[in-house]
């Protein structure tokens, strides 16, 4: 049975990857008090003991705005602890998946869906960190694969839920309040489930970044009613408001280059 060592395993996707795949394979789940991410010689020797043949590698800072309050801790987790992991697969000859984020796409002046190998100049400190991480873990590691994850959701009344689009409109529905949702942000939004089952088929997949989640050309007011509607929320129109006076910004992804893998993700339209 092969084994797989998982960071960031109480994490919103790291705890979902750890219970799905702990029957099909000898899974170590390690957290933050099991395994600091930014201490070298303990990342490669915790690796070293466990011989994994897959490292999925979810430990990160992932909430953009704390993020930009702390970028230095940022800088030392998001992306020498991320080459830390990478420098110990190296020497051990396994498997790195590890993750990356839309996010790297902010700052693009772009309509339309991202591919992969747009320019990149991302405006925030969670962008720049991933951009940055992936450029270094591939010249170290060229069979990394590295997942540019959209923004994931979980049903509310799931274990370890984060806030996320069905958790805001729930909270929304049920205080009878109202939201404003930009008209002029695109971006998509990935059922977690449907990430978690897809990343084993990432073991045998050249190493690169893929965009890997759901394809949407949908503004986010659009996707706010298509979810309240799928939720069957009543009278949505009448609590979801458009907010045409945002900024324009499109992190919307293109999943050409993940399909060719034989990976499929639903697209949202």
């Amino acid at each position: 049975m092969p084994t797989i060592l998982i960071t960031g395993a109480n994490g919103f996707l790291g705890c979902r990857i750890a219970k799905y795949y702990k029957e099909k394979f000898n899974v170590i789940a390690l957290n933050h008090n099991d395994l600091d991410i930014t201490n070298e010689k303990n990342v490669l020797q915790k690796i070293i003991d466990a011989k994994p043949n897959f490292v999925i590698h979810c430990a990160a800072i992932s909430n953009p705005s704390v993020a930009a309050q702390n970028p230095l801790l940022a800088q030392m987790v998001n992306v020498e602890g991320t080459l830390n992991i990478a420098k110990a697969c190296k020497t051990l000859g396994c498997k790195l998946i590890f993750m990356s984020s839309d996010q790297v796409y902010n700052g693009t002046k772009q309509k339309g869906l991202h591919k992969e190998n747009v320019t990149l100049s991302p405006t925030d400190v969670y962008g720049q960190n991933k951009l940055e991480t992936e450029q270094k873990v591939f010249e170290l590691l060229h069979s990394a694969v590295g997942l540019r994850l959209t923004w994931m959701y979980d049903l509310p009344e799931s274990e370890n839920v984060n806030t996320n689009i069905m958790t805001l409109l729930k909270q929304a529905y049920e205080n009878n309040q109202t939201i404003k949702v930009s008209t002029n942000e695109f971006r998509a939004f990935t059922d977690v489930r449907e990430v978690v089952k897809n990343i084993e088929k990432c073991f045998t997949i050249e190493g690169g970044a893929y965009n890997f989640g759901s394809e949407s050309a949908l503004n986010c007011y659009e996707s706010f009613c298509l979810m309240a509607q799928k939720m069957n929320l009543q009278k949505f129109q009448d609590w979801i408001l458009p907010d045409e006076t945002a900024q324009f910004c499109n992190i919307s992804i293109c999943t050409e280059k993940i399909r060719k893998c034989g990976i499929n993700f639903p697209i949202i339209s």
